[in-house]
């Protein structure tokens, strides 16, 4: 009798346990709709259009490099979830795949520079011979301010669409950010009109937009992607031409390890600084903005090149 008892009072509890552990699983509402973004510029647009009003995931945490991330199941899971994936394309994120439904290739509704317009033959290939970016294109085309404008424009329309309850205050959004974004430009345009020098040295070839738009040349010490090594050959070419041209700085990222931009600065005496290519930055750099982070690349570059 005694045994019966407790194999009764042990049923009970598993059948209590299995009814407690069901209530725990079952979600008592829906996730609220999010929008996921990989890029930092594209994070900026989404969160300026609809920040308050629909969440925004960021794919690759902020204070991580785009060009190398390799996404997590986490990542992954949020894809599959998100109303809207925002990627930058251009072979930025080869794992976003086709199949997804939910994505937009921002790139799409952007100017897309070649390679060999925006930058020094020697800087387009890897040491291997590969070329980087997507059917040599250049993919940093966020540092366009242009582009930035056409992103706006774009992703306003698809976000209107998509959440039409939200359309008036996302286009009254869009609206405000593409006035400051024209603002910006007739910075960039005012400051770097008269320069007397018109090169720069970088780290990594990110910088072929701002030369174009603004007619200097960026000599860089690794390609497309900043993962590269920088062989002897490359080194020895941006030192002699830091000495030869008389350059007063040479530009790394944050990312990025300085080692190498150190070396010449400590082989040539030149100064070492930071040049911000904005695919990716720190929390607190976004929570300052595109904008800000822009108008400081546009006070070193304008140093640099010794604009009037």
């Amino acid at each position: 009798m005694k045994k019966a008892f407790i194999l009764v009072a042990l049923l009970l509890a598993v059948f209590i346990g299995n009814i407690l552990m069901f209530e725990n699983n079952t979600p008592s509402e829906e996730e609220p709709p999010y929008i996921a973004v990989t890029s930092f510029p594209l994070f900026e647009i989404a969160d300026k259009l609809v920040g308050e009003k629909i969440a925004i995931k960021k794919l690759i945490p902020f204070g991580l490099e785009t060009h190398t991330y390799m996404p997590s199941v986490k990542t992954m899971t949020e894809i599959s979830g998100a109303r809207l994936v925002l990627f930058t394309g251009v072979g930025l994120e080869p794992w976003i795949k086709k199949e997804y439904t939910n994505a937009l290739d921002m790139s799409r509704s952007v100017r897309l520079n070649d390679i060999d317009e925006a930058h020094d033959e020697e800087d387009d290939h890897d040491h291997d011979g590969h070329q980087h970016g997507a059917e040599g294109v250049d993919p940093h085309y966020w540092l366009d301010i242009d582009n930035m404008i056409r992103m706006t424009e774009f992703l306003s329309e698809k976000l209107g669409n998509k959440f039409s309850e939200h359309k008036p205050l996302i286009e009254n959004n869009a609206r405000a950010y593409i006035k400051a974004l024209k603002n910006l430009k007739e910075e960039f345009g005012s400051a770097l009109k008269s320069c007397k020098r018109d090169e720069i040295v970088v780290n990594h070839n990110a910088f072929g937009y701002l030369a174009k738009e603004y007619g200097f040349s960026v000599h860089a010490l690794t390609g497309l992607s900043p993962d590269e090594q920088v062989s002897a050959k490359r080194m020895k070419e941006i030192t002699d031409l830091v000495r030869e041209e008389g350059v007063t700085t040479v530009f790394f990222e944050s990312f990025i390890s300085p080692k190498s931009a150190q070396t010449i600065s400590n082989e040539t005496g030149v100064q070492v600084q930071s040049l911000q290519p904005l695919a990716n930055v720190t929390q607190d750099e976004a929570a300052r903005g595109y904008i800000a982070l822009m108008q400081e690349n546009l006070k070193k570059l304008s140093t640099v090149l010794e604009c009037e």
